[in-house]
C-alpha cells in the first residue's frame, strides 16, 4: 500500500459513539485515536468516517492520493486510507492518504458483471451499473491465499493516467516480473532502490500498455509498516503464522507485507477460542501495534467476523513445511534447493525481506545447512516464511 511520510502523534475527538476501543475511559466522551490508523473505511455518516472503530471528522480532513489534494466527498464505505496528523494545514487537522490496490481503467467486464480486468489482472467482484469498459477507477482490495478480495470499487475521475497495481512478484527476471498469472511489469527504465524477489508484495506505479499487457514501471516500492511512528493501527489479512514449540504463535506476517511480532502481553479480542488459536492464516484482523526501531510488535489483535473470502482450509492448502540440506541455486535471485525427507521430492524455494532466519544470520549462511523451511505457495512458488536450522538427525516425523 501507499508510502508517505508519517506525521507527529495527535488526539482527535471520536465523533458520536464510535467504537472498537476498550481503552477509552468514557468520562469526557472523547478518546486518544492512534498516530497512525490505516484500514478499510467502516462507514460514512453525515459528516464523520469511521476507521478502525476511530471516528473523524470530515471538516478536519484532507484527502490526498499521489500529492494531489482531493474533495472528502470521494470517500466512501470500504476504501483503504491511512490517516495521520496533518497540522500544516490546519490546527488538530489529519490527513487522509487513499490507499487503493489498483487504479486505471476497465479493460473489460464479464457478461454477468461479476468480475472485470484493470491493468491486465481479473478481479472478482460485482460492478455498479455506473461502471463500464473504459471507466476510471479506484479498486480497494485485501490479499487472499491465491488472489484478492476486492472491498470496493469506485470511479476515480480524479485518475492522472499512471496505473497502480499491487501483488505479488512472480517469475522475476533481469528486467521483469509478473504480478499475479496475467501481468508482466517492466522495469527496466528505473532504478529499485531495494532487492526485488519472488513472494515480494510490491506497489507498482506506471503506464500500462493495453496492446501489449504490459506496466511500464516509473516507480516500484513496498510497504512493512515501519514508517509508522510508534504506536499504530492497521487492519488486514494474516498471511503467515510462525508458532513455536508450545503452539503459540511468535510471529505472523500481515498482508504480505509486515512480519509482526507477538508476545506474552498481547491481548486477543473477539474471534471463536478469544484467544491466540484465532491467530491462523487468512483471519481479518485489526492490530494495535507498537513501532520499536523498526521492530513491529503486537499490543491488541482483533478478529473481524466477516471472513467468508478468507477460508483456513484454502490457506492450509497454500502452505507447506519440508526439511532437508538448502543448497543456494541462485544467491542473487535469493533462491535454494531442497530435497525434503519426507518425500523425498526437490523444491526450489524463495526467500524474500520478510523471510525469518533461526540459527542463522541471513540467506548467506544457508549453504548446505539442514534445515526446516514453512511457508506459503504463490503461483506455483514456494516462498519461505521461516527458515530453522535443525540437527540432521533420522528421528524426523514424516508420518503424514
Amino acid at each position: 500500500m501507499k508510502r508517505y511520510a508519517i506525521l507527529p502523534i495527535f488526539s482527535l475527538a471520536m465523533v458520536g459513539c464510535g467504537g472498537g476501543s476498550d481503552s477509552s475511559s468514557g468520562e469526557t466522551g472523547t478518546a486518544q485515536t492512534p498516530p497512525v490508523s490505516q484500514g478499510s473505511i467502516e462507514r460514512v455518516t453525515g459528516d464523520t468516517i469511521s476507521v478502525n472503530g476511530h471516528n473523524y471528522s470530515l471538516d478536519n480532513l484532507t484527502v490526498t492520493y499521489q500529492d494531489e489534494t482531493l474533495p472528502t466527498s470521494i470517500l466512501s464505505k470500504n476504501m483503504m486510507v491511512r490517516i495521520s496528523e496533518d497540522n500544516t494545514r490546519r490546527p488538530g487537522g489529519a490527513v487522509v492518504t487513499l490507499e487503493p490496490t489498483f487504479t486505471g481503467k476497465v479493460d473489460s467486464i464479464s457478461p454477468d458483471r461479476k468480475s472485470f480486468v484493470i491493468n491486465g489482472v481479473e478481479l472478482p467482484f460485482t460492478l455498479s451499473s455506473n461502471i463500464n469498459v473504459g471507466s476510471n477507477v479506484m479498486v480497494s482490495a485485501l490479499p487472499t491465499e491465491t488472489g484478492y478480495n476486492v472491498l470496493s470499487v469506485i470511479e476515480f475521475n480524479h485518475w492522472n493516467g499512471q496505473a497502480e497495481t499491487e501483488g505479488l512478484i512472480s517469475q522475476l527476471g533481469n528486467n521483469t516480473f509478473k504480478i499475479g498469472a496475467s501481468l508482466t511489469v517492466d522495469f527496466s527504465n528505473i532504478n529499485v532502490t531495494f532487492p526485488l524477489s519472488n513472494g515480494m508484495w510490491v506497489e507498482v506505479i506506471g503506464m500500462y500498455d493495453t496492446d501489449t499487457g504490459i506496466l511500464r514501471a516509473e516507480k516500484i516500492t513496498r510497504d512493512d509498516y515501519t514508517d509508522i511512528p510508534n504506536d499504530g493501527e492497521i487492519e488486514g489479512i494474516v498471511t503467515f503464522v510462525k508458532r513455536g514449540p508450545d503452539g503459540k504463535p511468535r510471529s505472523f506476517t500481515l498482508n504480505y507485507s509486515a512480519q509482526i511480532q507477538t508476545v506474552g502481553s498481547t491481548e486477543y479480542d473477539d474471534g471463536f477460542y478469544g484467544d491466540h488459536r484465532d491467530l491462523v492464516a487468512g483471519a481479518w484482523v485489526e492490530v494495535e501495534l507498537k513501532n520499536n526501531k523498526n521492530k513491529l510488535m503486537a499490543k491488541e489483535i482483533e478478529f473481524e467476523d466477516d471472513n467468508d473470502d478468507n477460508d483456513d482450509n484454502d490457506w492450509e492448502q497454500n502452505e507447506f513445511d519440508i526439511e532437508g540440506y538448502a543448497l543456494v541455486s541462485d544467491s542473487e535471485l535469493k533462491t535454494f534447493t531442497i530435497t525434503d525427507v519426507c518425500s523425498n521430492k526437490e523444491f526450489t524455494v524463495s526467500v524474500d525481506n520478510l523471510t525469518n532466519y533461526e540459527g542463522l544470520a541471513n540467506f548467506d549462511e544457508l549453504h548446505r545447512q539442514y534445515v526446516e523451511v514453512e511457508g506459503h505457495l504463490f503461483e506455483g512458488q514456494h516462498i519461505a516464511r521461516s527458515i530453522d536450522v535443525e540437527d540432521d538427525s533420522n528421528d524426523n516425523d514424516c508420518d503424514d
